[in-house]
């Protein structure tokens, strides 16, 4: 890719209601009491997630109550993604002292409701953006979609030399809790699951130059693993789709991925300086130390992000390099990865390099 590409910013939202895995724990408790098989051994979960706190769009009262249909459910995400979605753009713009009327593209990502109007004309019509803003709306790649929807924002920066792109990632995954599904796949999404938005700003103009310069992406669909993540629609919304392979398919899948990004953008195989990875639990961290090698400071940002915030989709990934951002000292010339996993089964990957701080 011979533009050169910058991310300029980075913001989050976070929406009100904070609960303490302590609470969500006790909750667990009560709800599935004897309905679950072992349900006291499987109490460990909430403290192996790693997870201290999660934010979530409604109390945790609401989860008591079985009277939950599928419109009440995607009324609440239509209202609280796109406040959220504003929050973080208009976070991200501001940091990237970016007018919204110089944007020129806006790709949204999303899994956990519907919307059509999808929200991004929400968000064009709110933030006073250019009526002819191009937008895309991305719905379905689950916790990929915070890469796949940035690496999708920088190929219409490169076609486009000049232009400006928004991303924004929302997700209300709370909100999938099925009251009447005992299973275990429930009980662990349960322990892991929170709500969130992050947006981001790139572009190819040359007025603008961020931390980060984008190389390129790479995406990689694994034979044969429909059945590793997803939903199932149910009368009353989205059923968690968790298969206990995913670990031991990121442990042993992830690295020859990533060899083959490196190798396609002609970087050497043991280039990459700093990780942005998706932190879908205590046990796939863990995974993707096992297949790559990793550090415990390889893996600080995504660790942090998981205690503070849980498995939010596919905004946690921008959660982990926005936090990354924030260090000082990344070393210019250095290389970034930027990795997540979602449905069907895939992984998304997009590896950038360090540029001096603005001075």
């Amino acid at each position: 890719m011979s533009a050169f590409i910058s991310l300029l910013a980075v913001g989050t939202a976070l929406p009100p209601h904070l609960v303490w895995q302590s609470e969500a724990a006790a909750f667990a408790m009560r709800h599935f009491g004897e309905r679950l098989a072992k349900h006291r051994q499987l109490l460990s979960i909430f403290p192996n997630t790693r997870i201290a706190k999660r934010h979530f769009v409604v109390p945790l009262s609401w989860f008591e109550t079985p009277q939950h249909s599928l419109k009440e459910r995607n009324d609440l995400y239509v209202r609280t993604a796109e406040a959220l979605s504003l929050a973080a753009a208009r976070e991200a713009l501001a940091r990237a002292q970016v007018m919204p009327e110089e944007v020129d593209f806006v790709v949204f990502v999303s899994t956990t409701g519907l919307a059509t109007p999808s929200l991004d004309a929400r968000l064009i019509e709110c933030l006073g953006m250019r009526r002819t803003t191009r937008r895309v709306p991305v719905w379905g790649l689950g916790c990929a979609g915070g890469v796949a929807g940035l690496a999708r924002a920088a190929e219409f920066t490169a076609a486009y030399s000049g232009s400006t792109a928004l991303v924004v990632a929302v997700e209300t995954s709370s909100l999938t809790f099925q009251f009447h599904d005992y299973s275990k796949k429930n009980f662990v999404a349960s322990a892991l699951f929170a709500d969130g938005a992050a947006a981001a700003v790139i572009s190819s103009n040359p007025a603008r130059r961020g931390r980060l310069r984008y190389i390129g992406s790479h995406s990689m669909l694994f034979p044969n693993s429909a059945h590793v993540m997803g939903w199932d629609v149910v009368d009353t919304g989205f059923s968690v789709v968790f298969a206990p392979e995913i670990p031991a398919r990121i442990a042993r899948d992830l690295k020859p991925v990533v060899s083959a990004c490196l190798a396609e953008h002609r970087q050497p195989s043991d280039a990459v300086r700093y990780y942005a990875l998706h932190p879908g639990g205590a046990r796939v961290l863990e995974a993707y130390a096992e297949a790559l090698d990793l550090t415990d400071e390889d893996l600080r940002a995504a660790r942090d992000v998981l205690r503070e915030h849980g498995n939010m989709s596919s905004p946690t990934v921008l959660f982990v390099l926005e936090r990354l951002l924030r260090e000082p000292a990344l070393e210019p010339g250095a290389l970034m990865l930027m990795g997540a996993l979602g449905p069907g089964f895939s992984a998304e990957l997009a590896l950038f390099q360090v540029q001096e701080a603005a001075s």
